[in-house]
């Protein structure tokens, strides 16, 4: 059989995995860590490590990423790698669905077994929608596309992107489930001084935002969009001389996502409505966060701008 997933495995794997050996390295790790890390066997780290990072550029060239996204991809992974084993899983799978619906394995697929020169296989079947959307999803997909766009034309919202990236969830009126929230499955992450959402919106996607976005609006269901940005004294002290409505968490020990949830709910009950706001000053290997809060995409886009905007020329 002629499966992508030996296109995959052969060509698409190895070169990746050499880039992640690579920016490891540069971060201080030893081939030691790495290797356990990435699964593999000190000598197949050594040979990653032993050909130069433009070797391995090279041979993902023959698949047509932007140099720009493939960097992101792998800073996506990197930062996953070394805190939850789970999460990379996900992410990398998400990656790869992203990959196999452009269309760029087709490519390789083609060249290597050339019987599927008309094959589109992959293409229909990874750009098929979980579900099948009405008027009111398409129109809430739409929003969040527009707003994607305006935080990736920012001049200045990188400044507010915190080390695990950022991401947005949008909600229906009617939410029962994460089937009723959408959010980007593969984050907005750095490119350069601006930033790129990986992939488009979509719903159905279980993460720590849709399961915020949950919690929350079973204290306010008028809640539908949050966001996160890093937290920072400067960002906290904008916020705090501003008619901005924030709160923050209490806490002493957090051990996970699920931790943070928890006690966001508790600092929204006693601060007694849905702030704008939320700090959470996070954790052993749990990183500061901000979380912005509101019941429309446009009004959520706009505050964060505006911070992002204030971050920077103050």
């Amino acid at each position: 059989m002629f499966t992508f997933c030996e296109v995959v495995a052969e060509e698409l794997l190895p070169p990746l995995r050499a880039l992640i050996a690579h920016k490891l390295k540069e971060k201080g790790y030893s081939q030691t860590h790495i290797s356990a890390l990435l699964g593999k066997t000190q000598p197949l780290i050594s040979h990653y490590l032993d050909n130069d990072i433009r070797y391995w550029k090279d041979k993902l060239e023959q698949f047509g990423f932007d140099a720009e996204i493939l960097e992101s991809y792998v800073r996506t992974i990197i930062n996953d790698i070394s805190s939850d084993p789970t999460s990379v899983v996900k992410t990398f799978n998400l990656i790869l669905k992203d990959i196999l619906k452009s269309g760029k394995i087709c490519y390789v697929h083609r060249r290597k077994f050339p019987l599927l020169n008309n094959c589109n296989v992959c293409i229909e079947l990874f750009s098929q929608q979980k579900l099948e959307l009405n008027k009111e999803r398409e129109n809430l997909l739409k929003s969040l596309e527009k707003a994607i766009k305006e935080i990736e034309e920012s001049p200045y919202f990188s400044s507010l992107v915190p080390e695990v990236y950022v991401n947005i969830a949008a909600s229906l009126d009617i939410c029962n489930s994460f089937e009723d929230i959408a959010t980007i499955p593969g984050r907005i992450v750095k490119v350069k001084n601006r930033v790129k959402a990986l992939m488009p919106p979509e719903f159905g996607v279980v993460s720590h935002l849709t399961k915020l976005l949950l919690e929350v609006k079973k204290i306010d269901s008028s809640t539908n969009v949050v966001i996160n940005i890093k937290y920072d004294k400067k960002l906290a002290r904008i916020v705090s001389e501003s008619k901005i409505s924030f709160t923050k968490t209490e806490h002493k020990i957090i051990y996970n996502e699920d931790d943070i949830i928890n006690y966001i709910r508790r600092a929204i009950i006693k601060f007694g409505a849905i702030p704008q706001i939320v700090f959470d000053e996070g954790g052993f290997g749990l990183e500061p966060m901000t979380y912005v809060f509101g019941k429309s995409i446009e009004e959520v886009v706009e505050l964060v701008l505006n911070l992002a905007k204030m971050y920077v020329l103050k």
